[in-house]
């Protein structure tokens, strides 16, 4: 009998998620490699200046991308209608110090269920002339033009922000909402996807999914399969197996890629999952799905130029992400999340906080660790980074999760380990 029911549920499902590709299909094939060519060599061009956060360059990028999305006829999606979701960011990064800087954000409002969102990300940003964030080193002073990094995934929200409003032309608007949100400070430490988390223009809680697209135009020389036709999933199933069935039915009745689940292990120790906007949406249970093509020799320097995208790849990815937000915003009940397990949280008195704060180094190691209190709770300055909330997971032990950082205090002994992947190293407080 389980087994029937299982079938039954999986033939309905099939049904109703094949029941609305006919009609996505059609608007699909308005995403073209060479419109998405044509956006790339603007946007990741030198007259951008690589698009570091409140920079010229990135004002001319947010510039850009609000002149598209007047020039649609897509509605604004800020409280003001100006497209712009303003900030100002304090960049630990480099001393960069505080800066203006801004989202920008558009919708196609749900015919049916206006006030349920699914939010498309990708990031604006890239890091200028690689002063700071350039594998090339500090002070390189070249434009980056990050045409992958994250012009790939800029560019296809763009597209299938435009798929979305011919159909709404024609009559087939989505009943969900659709969100188009180009995030800023990615670069920066996910800093303007967090600034919309933290300030969200619509609520979090009816916000039924977030799907990010982040460096989708290359092939990863990594990748031990050889075939060129697949797309990195990351995140489809952590917190909704309902979504990952969707993300794989919608797939096999499309485009067909190869769906690569590489990196979504949290704990991969390329730390994929947390190093990314959906990040931000994650940690407040919103199902994510993330999608990455990889990383590449060009990755964070001045040659991630738009002469070296896969614009056919980067076509069939775009059709695909479209078809799965259709899917979703399209059907009867929105998404379903896995329940959570009841966790134990662990809190630790005050005064036993002082005993940690301080500041921790090695003679053989070159690394400083401030360990900070703001707040009644302890935060990590890895030298001059930023500083980083830490959670208390045991007895004397922190954890954070972004980097994989395990912290053991021994305040005896005026001491800490520091744990990191493979690393483990005794730190003193001086």
């Amino acid at each position: 009998m389980r087994n029937a029911l299982i079938l039954v549920s999986i033939l309905f499902f099939s049904i109703n998620a094949y029941s609305q590709i006919p009609k996505a299909k059609k608007f699909a094939k308005t995403i073209t490699a060479a419109d998405l060519k044509e956006h790339l060599y603007i946007y990741a061009s030198d007259e951008f200046e690589g698009r570091n956060t409140g920079e010229e360059g990135q004002k001319k990028a947010v510039e850009y991308l609000r002149n598209f999305y007047i020039e649609n006829n897509i509605e604004a999606g800020d409280p003001d209608k100006d497209y712009f979701q303003k900030m100002k960011l304090n960049i630990t990064r480099g001393d960069e110090g505080e800066v203006d800087t801004e989202n920008v954000i558009a919708i196609i409002k749900g015919t049916e269920k206006p006030d349920e969102y699914v939010i498309l990300t990708a990031h604006l940003d890239h890091v200028g002339y690689g002063r700071t964030g350039s594998r090339a080193g500090r002070n390189v002073n070249k434009i980056h033009n990050g045409a992958d990094d994250d012009g790939s995934g800029t560019v296809a929200v763009l597209e299938i922000a435009q798929a979305f409003k011919k159909a709404s032309e024609k009559g087939k608007g989505p009943k969900r909402s659709v969100i188009f949100l180009h995030v800023t400070g990615e670069e920066k430490g996910l800093l303007g996807s967090k600034y919309y988390s933290d300030n969200p223009i619509y609520p979090l809680e009816n916000t039924v999914v977030n799907l990010n697209l982040d460096m989708i135009g290359r092939i990863d020389p990594t990748r031990k399969k050889k075939n060129r036709d697949y797309i990195y999933i990351i995140g489809s199933d952590h917190d909704s197996q309902d979504l990952h069935s969707v993300s794989e039915q919608t797939n096999n009745e499309t485009v067909n890629l190869d769906l690569d689940y590489r990196y979504n292990d949290k704990d991969d120790p390329n730390r994929f999952y947390y190093r990314s906007d959906h990040y931000n949406f994650a940690k407040y249970g919103i199902p994510i799905i993330f999608y990455f093509s990889g990383t590449h020799e060009d990755y964070h320097m001045p040659t991630d130029d738009p002469d070296k995208i896969e614009y056919d790849l980067l076509e069939l990815r775009s059709k695909l992400i479209f078809h799965t937000a259709w899917n979703i915003a399209n059907r009867d009940k929105r998404i379903v999340v896995d329940p959570k397990p009841e966790l134990d949280k662990f809190t630790v008195d005050k005064e036993k906080l002082k005993s940690y704060a301080g500041t921790y180094g090695s003679k053989d190691v070159p690394i400083k660790l401030d360990i900070i209190i703001k707040n009644d709770k302890l935060f990590i300055n890895v030298m001059g980074q930023g500083s980083f909330e830490l959670n208390p997971v045991e007895k004397d032990k922190f954890k954070f999760l972004e980097a994989g950082i395990e912290l053991t205090f021994d305040s005896e002994n005026n001491s800490m380990e520091f744990k990191q992947g493979p690393y483990n190293i005794k730190l003193i407080k001086e």
